[in-house]
């Protein structure tokens, strides 16, 4: 926590705060490190956040040649946007819950736009490398996106996801048994095993298939690899083939794969532990570098469910054992609670959802219903109509008429909708109706259909009404409130052209 500048970012030593060189192009990554080991440590609440995210926020831009709604992050406010600091910067903001900050859905588009044909990823911030996809890049990518919650069919399809698939299967080296930096270079790093599985791990048509991961990894081929070409006479793990360098980075990171791959009987655990000791200072601290905290953190998270012995495991079968008996006996008053709990639960979110003088759903209600459908539908209509002459209504036969007459209409209404659309009363004499899977065609269908059965139908108390339409459809990442702005205008428009009619934009 003293490494935590007053600008927000961490360094690795306090002592240089007023050094100009301690904001630099590292920054970001050391930040991310620091506050990753805080998580792990329960300690977030310790940090200055309002400093770090502004700090970040500073960090946020569209990149020089943006085409269309692209924004990411730098390292410093002066360099350029590339992924790995947007990876970065993402996971600071996601461990902070202040995701809420940036428009994640641009960050997703310009990840995407450094998708090659090939189904690997570029990184503008590694110039050595080119436009050439590497498995680095596409590690970064996936994971950024992981914690944006964007790895879904609606913004990364199965083609696309398909496709960092094949190239990683292509980024294998036939040769050495292991994962290059990118397909035909030669296997250099024990680094890109790692990466190779973040970059499909993550990915939702893998998770249903767990098989497809350990094939593409060649799962067992790439352990034999990792064990005889990559570990050291210490039992550890280094970063270059047959070297007797001990990496606590490589160390970490193998770790952190082979435990989600449920593989860590590979790994000699009093070996690791007593490596990472050495890092310790004599007050039994770790205060090298940051990254080795880090590393040194999170693999003894890692590494703590190998670490149970027989008396434990007795005790807590004996702590279970004398609790059990009064977990049987509540266990009924439970279920039965829980029923009546969560019948007053669902009346009270029903009746938080529901417009009280017509029963339907309200505008809080359509805005959930729109972000469900935004998983499955890449297209949606919503349609926003008003009663023509309302407030003449009102002043000529009272409020309580004008209440019957939005009754009726929303019986019509809801008696002429298909089932998969969501109607709702939007506001005073507004209504919405939210059509998933419906093109600009059919919207304009249903309107119209609408509109002339409101003109041809009787009303009980004003006999005749008649109502304008304004029509938008969604593009695949936009937002409800970006549907209903232009649904607004398109009503409007209505209004001017006459009413009883419908605009589409």
């Amino acid at each position: 926590m003293k490494r935590q500048h007053p600008d927000g970012y961490f360094v690795n030593n306090p002592d240089l705060f007023d050094e100009p060189t301690t904001l630099n192009r590292e920054s970001v990554r050391l930040t991310r490190y620091a506050i990753a080991s805080l998580d792990e440590l329960n300690a977030l609440e310790r940090v200055n956040k309002d400093a770090l995210i502004s700090f970040l926020l500073n960090n946020f831009k569209a990149p020089s040649n943006a085409i269309g709604n692209l924004k990411g992050f730098s390292a410093l406010p002066n360099s350029a946007v590339n992924i790995r600091s947007t990876l970065d910067s993402i996971i600071i903001l996601d461990k902070l819950d202040a995701l809420g900050t940036i428009d994640t859905e641009a960050v997703a588009q310009l990840i995407l736009a450094y998708q090659n044909n090939d189904g690997g990823f570029w990184d503008p911030g590694y110039p050595e490398f080119g436009q050439q996809s590497t498995v680095k890049a596409t590690s970064y990518a996936v994971r950024a996106l992981h914690h944006m919650g964007k790895l879904n069919s609606t913004i990364v399809d199965s083609e696309k996801q398909q496709q960092i698939n094949t190239f990683i299967e292509n980024s294998w080296s036939t040769d050495t048994k292991a994962f290059s930096p990118f397909p035909g270079h030669p296997a250099i790093s024990s680094y890109d095993a790692y990466r190779a599985w973040v970059s499909i791990h993550h990915l939702p048509i893998n998770q249903s298939n767990t098989q497809v991961i350990t094939d593409i990894l060649r799962l067992e081929e790439m352990l034999e690899t990792l064990n005889t070409t990559f570990k050291t006479t210490d039992n550890l793990y280094s970063e270059e083939g047959h070297s007797e360098r001990n990496s606590l980075k490589a160390t970490h990171l193998l770790i952190w794969m082979l435990h989600d791959l449920e593989r860590l009987e590979t790994i000699s655990v009093p070996d690791v532990v007593q490596f990472i000791k050495s890092f310790r200072d004599p007050s039994g601290a770790f205060t090298s570098d940051i990254y080795s905290v880090y590393s040194a953190v999170d693999t003894l998270s890692l590494l703590s469910s190998t670490r149970m012995t027989k008396q434990l495991m007795l005790y807590q079968i004996l702590t279970y054992s004398s609790i059990i008996v009064a977990v049987l006996s509540l266990l009924t008053f439970a279920i039965l609670h829980r029923r009546v709990e969560s019948r007053k639960h669902k009346s009270l979110v029903r009746r938080a959802q529901t417009d009280r003088l017509t029963g339907l759903n309200n505008r809080e209600f359509l805005e959930q219903r729109y972000q469900t459908y935004q998983e499955d539908h890449s297209h949606m209509a919503f349609i926003l109509l008003d009663v023509d002459h309302f407030k003449s209504i009102n002043d000529n036969h009272g409020h309580l008429v004008g209440d019957e007459v939005l009754i009726e209409l929303s019986s019509l209404l809801s008696n002429n909708i298909r089932k998969t659309d969501t109607l709702a009363r939007w506001g005073g004499e507004e209504f919405a109706i939210l059509c998933p899977a419906t093109e600009p065609d059919h919207a304009k269908q249903l309107s119209e259909k609408l509109r002339s059965l409101i003109e041809t139908t009787e009303f009980s108390t004003v006999k005749s009404l008649t109502c304008s339409f304004g029509v938008s459809c969604a593009s695949k990442y936009e937002s409800l409130r970006e549907l209903y702005v232009r649904a607004d205008k398109a009503l409007y428009q209505s209004k001017r052209d006459g009413r009883n009619t419908i605009t589409y934009l």
